[in-house]
């Protein structure tokens, strides 16, 4: 099981940066390895969303989102996939006073198949700031 948990500034309100972060539809544009995303359903404070990424290999997964749009903070928990065992994290951003967000990340998963913890580790933990970088751009972009 790999544990991540990253905290980084960016240049872009918090209030644009939390739509890219609840807009999975848009994924597959901008964040790398999204191949496919399917919301399943989406209603006040909640999404099942189901992803095809590609992470190590190609991975297919559900999960349930819980909004706080308010509170400029979401989470997420696994429902079901082909190779993950665990995915839980949440997304939880600050507005600070000229305009830019701290972001803070974090991240639990775990594969169903052997993967070293090293190798894991190295992934999640080295993906997440450009992944932040991603987000960051798309919420300049205004989409």
């Amino acid at each position: 099981m790999a544990h991540a948990e990253h905290k980084q500034i960016v240049a872009v309100d918090s209030e644009r940066f939390y739509r890219a972060i609840t807009k999975y539809e848009d994924y597959p544009g901008f964040v790398d390895g999204c191949r496919g995303v399917q919301v399943e359903r989406k209603g006040p404070g909640e999404a099942r969303t189901h992803y095809q990424m590609t992470i190590i290999r190609d991975v297919s997964y559900t999960l349930d989102h819980r909004e706080f749009p308010d509170q400029r903070r979401m989470e997420w928990s696994l429902v079901r996939s082909d190779m993950l065992k665990k995915n839980v994290g949440r997304w939880e951003l600050t507005p600070l006073a000229d305009g830019r967000t701290e972001v803070k990340y974090a991240i639990e998963i775990e594969f169903n198949i052997p993967v070293p913890g090293f190798v894991l580790n190295q992934l999640v933990k080295g993906s997440i700031p450009s992944m932040i970088r991603s987000f960051e751009k798309r919420a300049k972009a205004g989409n």
